[in-house]
C-alpha cells in the first residue's frame, strides 16, 4: 500500500519538474540539448540538436578529457517590449554540457560544424599505449 504511493509521489514529482522546466525564472533559465554519442573510426562523434541556435551563440572548448559544450539562446523580441505571450514552449536560456569523452583527445584536429540546427563534432582520440610494468616489492623487516 505505502509503496504504490510512495511510486505515484515520485510519478508526481517527475511530471511536475517537466511542466516548471518549461517556465522561465526570470529572463533565462537553463537547459539540456539532447546528445547522441558513438564512436567510429577512432574518434567521438557527438551530435547535439541546437535548433535556432548560429555559431556565435556557442562555444565549444576540450579541458582535460571533458569536452565542453556552452551556448545561450535568448527569445525573439522582433515585436518589441511588452508582450503578452499566451503560450511559451520553445526552449530558450543557457546551457553547458560537459561529456566526458574517457580517453586524451587529439585538440589538434577536432571538427566542430553547425548544420541545420545539428552541431557535429569529431573528436580524434590518441592512442592509448598499454604499458605492462613490473613493480618490485620491497620487503621490511
Amino acid at each position: 500500500m505505502f509503496g504504490d504511493i510512495f511510486l505515484e509521489l515520485k510519478h508526481l514529482e517527475r511530471e511536475l519538474k517537466e511542466i516548471l522546466s518549461f517556465y522561465p525564472k526570470g529572463e533565462m533559465h537553463t537547459f539540456y540539448p539532447p546528445v547522441d554519442i558513438f564512436e567510429k573510426d577512432g574518434s567521438m562523434v557527438i551530435y547535439v540538436d541546437l535548433p535556432g541556435f548560429t555559431s556565435k551563440d556557442l562555444k565549444v572548448e576540450v579541458k582535460g578529457k571533458y569536452l565542453i559544450i556552452k551556448g545561450m539562446k535568448r527569445i525573439d523580441r522582433m515585436e518589441g517590449k511588452g508582450l503578452n505571450f499566451h503560450c511559451l514552449e520553445r526552449r530558450f536560456g543557457n546551457f553547458e554540457r560537459r561529456i566526458l569523452l574517457g580517453r586524451i583527445p587529439d585538440t589538434e584536429n577536432i571538427r566542430a560544424v553547425l548544420s541545420k540546427g545539428v552541431l557535429k563534432i569529431e573528436i580524434p582520440m590518441l592512442k592509448d599505449e598499454e604499458k605492462q610494468i613490473e613493480i618490485r616489492i620491497k620487503e621490511e623487516e
